[in-house]
């Protein structure tokens, strides 16, 4: 019977299951809602456990399913982790292994063929993984009530910083100021308390495709927010290459649309790395990141 890996990407806004067998082909998979505790803290275990289900009732029979590797966004907020991983194993009766998102995302960059690489992850959060010899580094990911510099989120959260701040000082609105406070109906500053708090994160980080648009068009300060959120996720790379003692034989990979769909982010990170002295082979494939479980249980000799 031909072997299976369930692989599963559990982030901020799905939850995408996969089973791929041997030849890195995707036989079956399903999608469901958030899998990030960061997210929706007491759904996002059924988000991840339907679609799961589902994916595993279609192979079981059909294949022989050898392993269940989950990459999670917001890993750090779960609990008792190894009484998760029993509970999925009491249920399927195979194997299951649970990491960060950011640690799958880096595998779907190494893939079988790197021993050392680093991946930017700039979505909705933020985080740098970085690996050598398979010793895993993460920095940042710390969530929104943290820092997740050169995240979407933290890109609007700027923009209405500088607003507030500068009607405080000066009891004026910059143009880009007037544009935002007009998109999302805001008559004065007041209305920040309102859009900060009761919106949640996704809701808020969406607004980054209007930095984007205003920077396209020109405006310098949207375009600084967006170079700003380049550099600081270049500082963070920088952590990462330092403390692993990667060389330049590592490859740098990008998962997240705000790094590589956002104008200025990307070009301004790897601009200031070049700075820093730091040159890396850039991987240019479009892995989705789900097979970066594959790759895990691959190299763990699951499959």
């Amino acid at each position: 019977m031909e072997k299976v890996v369930i692989a599963v990407d559990a982030g901020g806004t799905k939850t995408k299951v996969s089973a791929i067998n041997q030849n890195k082909e995707v036989v079956f998979e399903s999608v469901g809602g958030p899998g990030s505790p960061a997210v929706l803290r007491f759904q996002s275990y059924n988000n991840i456990l339907e679609p799961l289900r589902v994916v595993f009732n279609e192979v079981k029979d059909k294949y022989d399913v050898t392993f269940i590797q989950i990459g999670v966004s917001g890993f750090g907020v779960l609990e008792n982790i190894s009484e998760i991983e029993n509970k999925l194993y009491a249920e399927f009766g195979v194997e299951v292994k649970l990491n960060s998102d950011a640690d799958i995302g880096l595998y779907s960059i190494i893939e079988d063929k790197y021993d050392e690489g680093i991946l930017v992850l700039a979505g909705t959060g933020s985080a740098v993984s970085g690996i050598k010899n398979g010793k895993i580094m993460l920095v940042g990911g710390f969530g929104a009530l943290l820092t997740e510099c050169g995240s979407s989120y933290f890109a609007v959260k700027s923009l209405v910083m500088n607003i507030i701040n500068q009607y405080e000082e000066t009891l004026t609105y910059s143009e880009l100021g007037k544009e935002f406070m007009k998109l999302i109906g805001a008559e004065d500053v007041g209305y920040f308390r309102k859009f900060m708090y009761l919106n949640t994160k996704t809701e808020i980080a969406s607004y980054a495709k209007f930095i984007s648009k205003q920077a396209n068009l020109g405006n310098e300060e949207a375009i600084k927010i967006l170079k700003d959120s380049g550099r600081d996720l270049a500082v963070l790379v920088r952590r990462v290459y330092k403390n692993l003692g990667l060389t330049e034989k590592a490859i740098i990979g990008f998962r997240g649309s705000f790094v590589q769909k956002a104008p200025y982010v990307k070009e301004e990170l790897m601009k200031n790395l070049d700075g820093f002295g730091i040159h890396l082979n850039i991987f240019e494939g479009d892995q989705d990141p789900v097979f970066g479980a594959f790759y895990m249980a691959l190299r763990k000799g699951k499959i």
